[in-house]
């Protein structure tokens, strides 16, 4: 069985949270297609697209009652991430656990790279592996994106502020182990 990396958008792909009223404005037409990315990241990702020993999926939470955000989030990942083919995007209602919304559930092997902790957690605790997304403002240790009030991450992060090639390569001694890059 190949090994399968799944990837959070907000945070993660995408510059959410660099947005002014993000929480606000995410309900707004256009206002997850209009995301910039971070570059970095997502040019590590279309490299472990291209391993044929790794299968990458989306796993994004998706705002309720909202099809607009699905839809703006699928034309975003046409224009950056075309490699993700349609069937390998997931899109789980903002609060669900992203642990029962994977196809066939978590294996051993299976990985999340995502910017919360709480995905995170959930998805160790289910016997994958996480890996934090460290971005512009969730390691603080503040509560929500930065953990629980002074408990930061102390699984493996990579950064979105290295290069495409060392996150890529970070995501690949994860991802396979016993693998030279």
């Amino acid at each position: 069985m190949k090994t399968r990396l799944f990837v959070d958008m907000d945070g993660t792909l995408a510059r959410f949270h660099d947005e002014v009223n993000y929480l606000e404005r995410m309900w707004e037409p256009g206002f997850f297609l209009g995301l910039q990315p971070f570059d970095t990241v997502v040019e590590a990702i279309k490299m472990l697209a291209a391993r044929s020993s790794i299968d990458v999926y989306i796993l994004s939470s998706a705002i309720p009652n909202a099809s607009r955000c699905t839809a703006e989030k699928n034309a975003w990942l046409d224009s950056y991430l075309p490699e993700i083919r349609l069937e390998r995007r997931i899109f789980p209602t903002v609060g669900a656990s992203k642990v029962s919304a994977v196809p066939g559930g978590i294996g051993a092997d299976d990985c999340l790279l995502d910017d919360y902790n709480r995905p995170l957690r959930e998805w160790a605790a289910a016997g994958g592996v996480s890996i934090k997304c460290h971005n512009n403002i969730n390691q603080r240790g503040t509560g929500a994106y930065g953990g629980d009030r002074g408990n930061l991450w102390t699984g493996p992060i990579i950064h979105v502020d290295d290069r495409p090639e060392d996150i890529f390569e970070d995501l690949l001694a994860q991802l396979l182990p016993d693998v030279e890059g």
